[in-house]
């Protein structure tokens, strides 16, 4: 199942806003610890879409 592009490009902005949002309004340990981890894999994410973009373009710029 293929999502939209929107949604897609989308999901990793949504998971750094929910953790912040998580991290912020709930006054527990745990739910630090999973806001924070969430913004993690938020991030993570993005930064892997970067890198495997920029090693796409580089592979097919040569041909």
């Amino acid at each position: 199942m293929r999502l939209p592009k929107l949604i897609y490009e989308a999901y990793p902005v949504l998971y750094i806003l929910g953790g912040i949002a998580t991290m912020s309004l709930v006054n527990s340990t745990i739910a630090f610890c999973s806001g924070f981890l969430l913004g993690l894999s938020g991030t993570i994410i993005l930064f892997l879409r970067r890198n495997y973009r920029a090693i796409r373009q580089q592979m097919y710029s040569y041909y």
